[in-house]
């Protein structure tokens, strides 16, 4: 997941009278070198630290016989680029970096200064690079698309040919591929082949994956396709196209992912379609969409217009999405959206993003406009790169140059001048939004940039990171590094395959530059950073390791010969010394090639007690390892392992067999999960904490949830032992609290700074990085109440009653049913509110839960809510009748909507005496002044009763009425009055009220005055916030917690339906007509 964060850097600039504008932009295999093309010349910059290294300016002669400058592509090995023209050419030139020991800059002290500080030197040589031009030729038809393939240029052209050109610019005719003698099929193996009907159609873009096995293609019909060869020279005779299915929009650019084996296709619509190879059929088939919702672009094509570029990042989890009337948006690998902006710049910048790449790492973001150079910030989670259970229980973020650590509702505290790191942690358990922003260490980040891997502990008490060699420590307890004593011995080691902690160990796997092998290295927090005091353990094979992965005192180790390898952890003494030790002992090892078609297509490895049958496990108090969950180019796959495997006997550490599995496919689209870390499995929440969930991007959140049965009760044979659950967030997932039921965060927000309006520099945005989170208990219980496994979802419920948050997860769930059926146009078969309040009903603040719904939600869905709850008098007296005198006030103001005055009266006096018995003084105040304002009315002849629709009738529901419109605070306490009818002249409350006595903190406000007698007016009360009539309810923001005050009368201005209340202080809350209060999400 990437974030944008900080302020964008500005590269470069050129004067608007300047015809020389930016063209293109790419960077090297490596990404640590990026080419910025101009009409008539290019440079070369260097990311780290950011220098331009060299440049080179055409000749007249040369851009009038061959054209200006439009794309670029880089030699594989860095060592050579070819500039593509606007007439067909192309021009070759050789880099030459033999004098990179002597470097093109040079840092000197002057005479009275003197650098002590590590970040002011430069540790290594910036190299001198030349550019000399090798060879200049012209393509007949002109050239649509460049593309490298190993040491070779494929060149498409409008002619319908793919030319093969070498680097030193000669042509292989022979190899030349004619797109018209290309056959096309549906699927590889059975399906009929065809020809192109038409001779004049060409390749407009095109895209190599070796692990996809050939190109994506975008043809100038609007078609896309991939292009395969049974030979890996891709000779002519031996191509074949398979057809993507057809879009309803045609395609125009394409990329590939190859860690995903995906395809992305940018279509004239401004969406994009993402494809992957089916298994079975070898045939294309569509994954998702990335489209953007009418919340962030309501004319998305007219807004936006056709895609007009597609770049993944350097470890394929985000794509970012470039249009061509201006703006960008970067997605995750399956389609979640995570920053989205048509133009995050001011209005007199122009917003038109010609071209973009991303730095190291994916840690910047290079947007080119013609006359701009910007550089984005961009932080990552840990997830991406290391996808380990350690990183699973923080929110942990990783950037250039720092570290963001949330540890979601934990707060590490430190006694005042503790600076022992033996010293014990302490914990504070609340909601926690703020970061822990760490700065790497200059001594190490200057020799070993880019940083590549981190891991907190399970504590939050160490961070580990890595990057190009070597590791460092945190510790937060004393906020000091641990580094490599000396540069020798921090350059003898890489890590290459992960990095994770055990205990107070971490492990890394590595590759050794002195024995060109790789090993398994492992550090104590307690010691320095040595080698002697390292444990090392030298693989068997010499297969490079390309992720860890821990479970309990269990390490696996996922290499490049596709084998997971399980082995055992265990501490020893060495000797009588305190010195401690690890010994690792192979238990299994496992062959994944039959799921996983290249190494590098695995996510992630994870041993879990995750089971397919959870009746069949034997509960001995310590969560066993149970299943092997690899997730190969996001799908997620389980292999179970054998009850009578001798492997699983964790005691016996000399055993060691290869077995032969068999997996189960269990999910698609699957980026990342989370399994409970916990040793010992939980007795409260047992469903929750045994959950498995995924994210799956566009798809939402996925949750394999079990289904325990109850003792002494025999579980139905058909169904099953585990249930797979849809849950939609609002937010990007990084963190699962299991036991508090919630789903921790992030995002990136923005905002322009202040400064003159014609100074552009200073109107950039400035981004910030929010914590979020989200309950997910609401979207569990209604998956299950649909299901028709309401004892389950009972059964769940139970556990969580415990939670502060709890009736606010009921009326979440009872509101958002509501709102969904009740708003819908088409009639629902099978409605869920029945279910829904029934379910609500099994729990004691079942009232509270039906009062708050009704106050949050629009009057027109009442009826539907209290034909399945019951009468809004009957719910008032039983709150009576249980002393519930708060509830009751709360329905006292549903009453005041539905009832005639004298009825309300009653109930309101019968509410003042319960309150006065109760000895309930705030509330028997509040009621009195009720009991005032509503005399108060009858005397004015204000009050009219609205004609509501019975609640007994299944077609109460109002459904071709006017929209509501939200008018002044009313009394009595601040009502507001909801209007059916046509709109009436907008009027402030001191307007409305004059001529009336008004009460001491509001005026009721006639809006069916005179001359408009077919209007009707109903006050709904909402009381300022506090006990009794002003109770405020469980959901923040709702519409009956404006709690104005004294500023009622004053301070707010009459706005029609689809305007903002505005106060007196600036602050102001959109309402639009017929929108009942949104979703919330609890931070």
């Amino acid at each position: 997941m990437y974030f944008i964060n900080g302020f964008p850097k500005i590269i470069s600039t050129i004067p608007s009278e300047e015809d020389d504008c930016f063209q293109y932009l790419c960077c090297n295999r490596e990404h640590t070198l990026i080419l910025v093309l101009r009409k008539y010349s290019f440079a070369i910059w260097q990311l780290r630290p950011l220098l331009q290294l060299t440049a080179y300016r055409r000749s007249h002669s040369s851009v009038k016989n061959v054209g200006i400058n439009v794309g670029a592509l880089w030699e594989p090995e860095t060592n050579a680029i070819v500039i593509q023209t606007a007439e067909g050419g192309l021009m070759f030139f050789n880099l030459d970096f033999r004098n990179a020991d002597r470097g093109c800059y040079q840092l000197e002290d002057s005479k009275n200064s003197r650098r002590e500080s590590d970040e002011l030197f430069l540790k290594e040589t910036i190299p001198y690079i030349s550019v000399i031009p090798t060879a200049s030729i012209m393509i007949a038809g002109g050239i649509t698309s460049l593309e490298s393939l190993r040491d070779n240029v494929m060149v498409a052209s409008s002619s319908g040919f793919i030319q093969r050109i070498q680097w030193d610019g000669s042509i292989n005719n022979s190899l030349t591929i004619v797109l018209e003698k290309v056959p096309f099929s549906i699927d590889l193996p059975q399906s009929k082949k065809s020809y192109l009907s038409q001779s004049s159609i060409h390749i407009i873009d095109l895209d190599f994956s070796f692990l996809l096995g050939g190109f994506s293609l975008v043809l100038s019909n609007g078609r896309g396709a991939l292009m395969t060869a049974s030979d890996v020279e891709f000779l002519p005779d031996t191509v074949q196209c398979v057809w993507v299915p057809v879009e309803p929009s045609p395609f125009t650019c394409t990329a590939v992912n190859h860690k995903y084996r995906l395809m992305a296709f940018g279509c004239t619509n401004a969406q994009g379609a993402l494809y992957c190879i089916e298994d079975q059929t070898e045939g294309i088939q569509l994954t998702h969409r990335l489209q953007l919702l009418d919340r962030d672009c309501p004319d998305m094509a007219g807004g936006c217009g056709s895609v007009e570029g597609l770049r993944w990042t350097p470890d394929g989890c985000a794509l970012a999405m470039i249009w061509k009337k201006g703006g960008f948006a970067i997605w995750s690998v399956f389609g979640a959206l995570l920053t989205f902006s048509l133009s995050l710049v001011h209005e007199s910048i122009p917003r038109r993003v010609s071209a973009l790449d991303w730095g190291t790492e994916g840690y910047t973001m290079w947007i080119l406009d013609p006359k701009l150079l910007l550089a984005y910030n961009f932080v990552k989670s840990a997830l991406t790169v290391n996808n380990c259970s350690t990183n699973r229980t923080s929110v942990l973020l990783q950037g250039e140059n720092g570290i963001m650590l949330n540890t979601g509702d934990r707060v590490i505290l430190q006694p005042l001048g503790a600076k022992d790191s033996h010293v014990e942690t302490k914990y504070a358990l609340f909601s926690n939004k703020s970061w822990t922003v760490i700065q790497l260490p200059n001594r190490y980040i200057l020799t070993n940039w880019p940083l590549r891997y981190t891991v907190v502990d399970a504590d939050a008490e160490t961070i580990a990171v890595a990057g190009r060699h070597a590791l460092a420590l945190y510790l937060l307890s004393s906020r000091k590094w641990k580094t490599f004593s000396n540069d020798t011995a921090e350059q003898l080691f890489t890590v290459t395959g992960g990095l994770l902690w055990w205990k107070d160990f971490a492990i890394c796997g590595a590759y050794n530059l002195s024995t060109k092998g790789q090993e398994i290295r492992m550090y104590s927090k307690h010691k320095p950073l040595d080698h002697k005091h390292a444990v090392i353990w030298k693989l068997p094979n010499e297969a490079h390791v390309m992720s860890l992965n821990v479970f309990r005192d269990m390490l696996l180790i996922f290499s490049s010969d596709s084998l997971l390898t399980i082995s055992s952890l265990e501490k020893k003494k060495v000797g009588k010394t305190d010195e401690v030790s690890v010994v690792i002992n192979v238990l299994q090892m496992v062959s994944v090639q039959n799921i996983s078609p290249h190494p590098h297509c695995v996510i992630s490895v994870d041993l879990t007690p995750v089971r397919t049958e959870t009746g069949q496990r034997k509960h001995t108090g310590i969560r066993e390892a149970e299943s092997l969950l690899i997730n190969v180019s996001g799908r997620l796959w389980i292999i179970q392992r054998d009850a009578l495997d001798p492997s699983k006997d964790t005691s016996d550490d000399n055993t060691s067999t290869s077995s032969s599995v068999t997996p189960l496919l269990l999910s698609s689209c699957v980026e990342m999960l989370w399994v409970h870390p916990s040793i010992t499995p939980s007795k409260d929440k047992p469903q929750l904490c045994e959950a498995l969930w995924m994210f799956c991007g566009a798809h939402g959140m996925k949750v394999w949830m079990p289904l325990f049965a109850k003792d002494g009760t025999r579980r139905n044979t058909f169904l099953s032992r585990r249930v797979m659950l849809p849950v939609w967030l609002r937010i990007i997932p990084l963190c699962v609290l299991f036991d508090e039921a919630m789903i921790i965060g992030a995002e990136s927000d923005f905002l322009f700074e202040s400064g003159p309006v014609d100074s552009s520099a200073n109107q950039l945005p400035s981004f910030s990085i929010n914590r979020t989170s989200e309950v997910y208990l609401p979207q569990a219980l209604r998956q299950l109440l649909r299901r028709n496994l309401g004892a389950h979802a009972l059964e769940i419920a139970q556990t969580c009653t415990k939670l502060p948050y709890f009736n606010h997860s009921l009326e979440l769930l009872l509101h958002e049913v509501l709102e969904e059926e009740g708003t819908s146009s088409a009639p629902i078969p099978d409605p869920l509110l029945p279910s829904v309040v029934a379910f609500v009903q099994e729990f004691p603040v079942f009232l509270q839960t039906i009062a708050h719904c009704a106050r949050k939600s629009d009057i027109a869905l009442w009826p539907r809510l209290f034909i399945e709850a019951g009468e809004p008098i009957d719910l008032f007296r039983e709150c009576l009748d249980s002393q519930q005198l708060d509830v009751a006030a709360s329905f006292l103001i549903v009453l005041n909507s539905t009832l005639p005055t004298a009825a309300v009266r009653k109930q309101a006096t019968a509410l003042l005496e319960k309150a006065q018995q109760a000895r309930n003084t705030d509330l028997a105040s509040e009621t009195s002044r009720f009991l005032k304002a509503l005399e108060h009315e009858e005397q004015e002849g204000q009050r009219h009763t609205p004609d509501m629709p019975s609640s007994k009738s299944p077609g109460a529901l109002r459904t071709n009425q006017d929209p509501i419109d939200l008018g002044n605070p009313m009394s009595p306490q601040s009502s507001m009055t909801f209007k059916y009818g046509p709109p009436v002249r907008n009027k402030s409350v001191s307007e409305s009220a004059h001529g009336i006595n008004p009460l001491k903190r509001a005026s009721s406000v006639p809006y069916a005055g005179k001359d408009e007698p077919h209007l009707r007016s109903v006050s709904v009360v909402v009381p300022p916030i506090m006990n009794g009539l002003g109770q405020s309810s469980t959901l923040p923001g709702a519409m009956d917690r404006l709690s104005l005050g004294e500023h009622s009368s004053n301070g707010v201005s009459h706005t029609s339906s689809g305007a903002s209340l505005t106060s007196k202080n600036g602050w102001s809350r959109r309402r639009f007509p017929g929108h009942a209060q949104p979703k919330q999400i609890l931070t």
